[in-house]
């Protein structure tokens, strides 16, 4: 390599020699063919494309170019395709049939890269702007001819990544001229560098963490160590960590007396309470683990949940038991008790002797640390929830990982925002008690309001902020409007959902001292597996916040669809291992296969991965950054949602024939839609379907808006076209305000407030929120700044801006 190649950013070209051996057998360097192949390959794996077109110059920089097609979908050998290629261009350009190519169109290259043929003395006239060149010295036709280089001008390409890019050809072509018969795809392409930093270095995560010990345990030696100490305040009453640990104990050995063992299954629909944490506790200790049931989901979601998961008991109140559908399992109910300072529980008044006190005491250990500790259902592509069964070693790494990077123990206080069946709802209960911090539950009416959780922020001097960030965006635009600051707050923890760049800032501007930690992973890899914390300075010009690196004892690969390690900068699958991975999914031996894996490389050995879906790629630096999904998941304000289960649910409804869910952008937020094209002489009303939803799903899951079509786009292979519906706004016959006509300030102020939410124009007065876009979240934010003191739900029942502004009048009344 010349001195000069570093120069990448001067004036004139950067040149990287590359190792290109010639073809198998013969006695001379690399021409033109096997620069083609190596270079067709290499691009192939860095785009994750078979099919595209390279321009080649086989004349050198001044001669015709012919613009090569390239598809290799059906991995063909090196050898097949190096004869494919020559044959290709003597022929001006096509590939034969045997290279895959079957007269499918193909895309443009997926860099600006050619290859040409040209002498040494004309490497610097090569490199045309914009072009990177792999330049073949020669035609490689006789002995010492076919040198190869990588021509890269002035600014194309960073120094690094060239170097990258030319040790990739050269392990390719190395490899394929050692065993020309091996298909393309599985000719490697990274360096034996390459591969120990990604594989190992930056995996290299372990950290003696006490996930040898239940989950239950950990609360146990906090209870011992502080027992007057408060773990849960609710409703203006504390209750401490002795209560707690004592009121489990006895419901522990209730449930044991109904036959709960290691393994068995509990349903718990309580709502966020102390109550909540000592069912959580006593399910645990009593050798169980727990299936949360939102109280707040819909009555068919709630009989899915119970049946699905074969519960052998269910923890109830009597309001929740109420609504409670039947299913498999003994149903409990706890009542909470009018006397004693213990606020004790129905089943305990049972059992004298148990209130006596006897059985206060902690029980012997009937769990074990991979024995299962909750089944948490997320959303199913096949239409219904799947059951992830997650272990108390993989959990409590993940909880006391993070209370030990945050400094978090007594005296902390954090927040219960999330709901019982999100996985982020398991550090409020049980991560921040683990570390003899507590938990503040907010009043049922009013969870919903960011003016609520600003006033426990400051009357608790909460410490902790967990959520996701569409939450966390809430507090703060409350706060900017009302002028608050909260110095007290120290880490604001941010999972499952994409941060928005500025909101770390935002929330410093609020709370000086805070680290803001975005955090990812997946539900399956027990809440969390990579860490980033954002700079408090020199934050770059980032289109998001990064995923991060993986936390203690995780790691953390990203691999092409055959399971190789991708290079540096190339976008491949997010797979993740360690010690935070499921044991599967409840009763689905065949999507457990399907998503986890034994995966073996040289580097490694042998590894357990999970299948994530998402799309990610290195940065130089070992950063990761998530690009998307590769499948028809996403997430909304933190749930993750397969819309397989949405079009399910739409497909249901009478009168639909076809059904797609779709996720869009408005007003830098992704909103759920739902599009149906109905029988021809069946009518769908929108408003309608939108309900039906609501009875079936979780708030969260039901479209934004539902379009009524006539026909769905269609891709050129006769598959519906998903990519410009994301791209399509809710029809206007969704947006359908009356006439104009002479308004109070009123209805002027919520119609405002509603165009700036919903990115829709002023409505009329009988306008919709839910029919013009709007859906839970989006209605929490108006009523935040419509009435921060209102609950959202003021919304739900008053949907027009009419009904809205006179409701509103109303609750200004004296």
């Amino acid at each position: 390599m010349t001195d000069r190649s570093k120069a990448a950013h001067g004036g004139r070209p950067s040149l990287h020699k590359v190792a290109l051996p010639g073809s198998p057998g013969r006695d001379h360097g690399p021409g033109l063919a096997e620069a083609v192949v190596a270079c067709a390959v290499v691009l192939a794996r860095y785009a994750g494309t078979d099919s595209f077109v390279l321009p080649v110059l086989p004349e050198g920089p001044d001669g015709r170019t012919v613009h090569l097609p390239v598809d290799l979908t059906a991995q063909p050998s090196y050898r097949v395709l190096l004869a494919d290629v020559r044959a290709a261009l003597r022929s001006g350009g096509t590939l034969p049939e045997s290279a895959g190519s079957h007269g499918s169109a193909v895309a443009e290259g997926p860099l600006p890269v050619r290859v040409i043929r040209c002498g040494r003395t004309h490497l610097d006239t090569a490199a045309d702007t914009g072009w990177l060149s792999l330049a073949v010295d020669g035609d490689g036709d006789g002995p010492g001819g076919g040198d190869a280089w990588l021509v890269v001008p002035p600014h194309a390409l960073p120094f690094d990544a060239a170097e990258r890019l030319r040790g990739h050809l050269g392990v390719l072509a190395a490899a394929a001229a050692a065993d020309p018969d091996l298909r393309v795809t599985e000719l490697p392409l990274l360096t034996p560098a390459e591969e120990q930093l990604m594989l190992v270095e930056w995996n290299r995560t372990a950290a003696d963490l006490p996930h040898d010990r239940c989950l239950h345990e950990h609360f146990q030696d906090r209870a011992a160590a502080q027992p007057d100490a408060v773990a849960v305040w609710e409703s203006g009453r504390a209750t401490t960590f002795a209560q707690v640990n004592a009121r489990a104990n006895r419901l522990a050995r209730r449930l044991i007396g109904l036959g709960v063992a290691p393994g068995a299954v509990v349903g718990v629909t309580l709502p966020r309470s102390a109550d909540l944490l000592v069912a959580l506790l006593a399910v645990l200790k009593a050798g169980g683990c727990y299936l949360p049931m939102d109280p707040a989901y819909p009555a068919e979601r709630l009989a899915f949940l119970r049946r699905d998961g074969a519960c052998d008991v269910v923890l109830a109140t009597p309001a929740t038991a109420a609504a409670l559908p039947e299913g498999p399992g003994r149903l409990l109910t706890l009542s909470p008790s009018a006397t004693g300072p213990e606020h004790r529980v129905a089943a305990d008044r049972a059992d004298p002797d148990e209130v006596a006190g006897a059985a206060d005491r902690d029980l012997p250990g009937r769990a074990r640390p991979d024995d299962l500790c909750y089944v948490i259902h997320t959303s199913g592509s096949t239409g219904e929830p799947k059951g992830i069964e997650l272990r108390h070693r993989g959990v409590v790494n993940n909880l006391t990982d993070l209370n030990g990077r945050f400094g978090v123990g007594p005296g902390d206080t954090v927040l219960a925002l999330s709901s019982p069946g999100f996985d982020l709802s398991v550090y409020e209960f049980l991560g921040i008690t683990a570390a003899g911090g507590t938990v503040v539950v907010p009043e049922p009416e009013s969870l919903q309001r960011p003016a609520h959780w600003a006033d426990l922020v400051q009357a608790h001097h909460v410490t902790v902020w967990n959520s996701a960030p569409a939450l966390l965006e809430l507090f703060v635009e409350h706060a900017e409007r009302r002028g608050l600051v909260f110095p007290g707050l120290k880490v604001a923890m941010l999972g499952g959902d994409w941060i928005g760049v500025s909101l770390p800032g935002r929330l410093r501007a609020l709370a000086p001292d805070v680290r803001v930690a975005a955090l990812g992973g997946a539900t399956e890899s027990s809440i969390h597996s990579t860490l980033y914390e954002v700079p408090t300075t020199g934050q770059p010009d980032w289109p998001s916040v990064p995923y991060g690196r993986p936390l203690a004892n995780q790691r953390l690969y990203i691999l092409d669809p055959a399971g190789r390690p991708v290079p540096v900068g190339v976008p491949g699958e997010l797979h993740l291992a360690g010690v935070g991975l499921a044991r599967g999914y409840a009763g689905r031996a065949d999507l457990t296969a399907e998503r986890f894996h034994l995966w073996h490389h040289p580097a490694v050995g042998e590894d357990r991965l999970y299948r994530t879906g998402d799309l990610a790629r290195y940065h130089p630096d070992g950063l990761v950054e998530l690009l998307g999904r590769l499948d028809f998941q996403v997430k909304i304000s933190g749930v993750r949602i397969e819309l397989g289960e949405i079009e399910h649910h739409l497909r249901r409804v009478r009168g639909v024939r076809q059904a797609v869910a779709v996720a869009t952008a408005g007003s830098g937020e992704r909103r759920l839609v739902g599009y149906v094209v109905p029988y021809p002489t069946e009518t769908v009303d929108p408003a309608a379907v939108r309900t039906q939803l609501a009875e079936r799903l979780p708030a969260a899951m039901v479209p934004a808006a539902v379009v009524v079509t006539e026909d769905l786009p269609l891709s050129p292979n006769g598959k519906i076209d998903r990519r410009r519906l994301t791209r399509t706004p809710p029809a206007a016959a969704d947006r359908r305000p009356t006439a104009e006509r002479d308004r109070d300030p009123d209805e002027e102020r919520v119609a405002e407030v509603w165009a700036h939410i919903l990115d829709v124009p002023p409505p009329g007065p009988d306008a919709d929120f839910f029919a013009l876009g709007g859906d839970s979240f989006r209605a929490l934010r108006a009523m935040s700044l419509l009435a921060p003191d209102q609950s959202p739900a003021e919304l739900f029942k008053h949907r027009t801006v009419e009904a809205l502004a006179a409701r509103l009048r109303a609750l200004r009344r004296p």
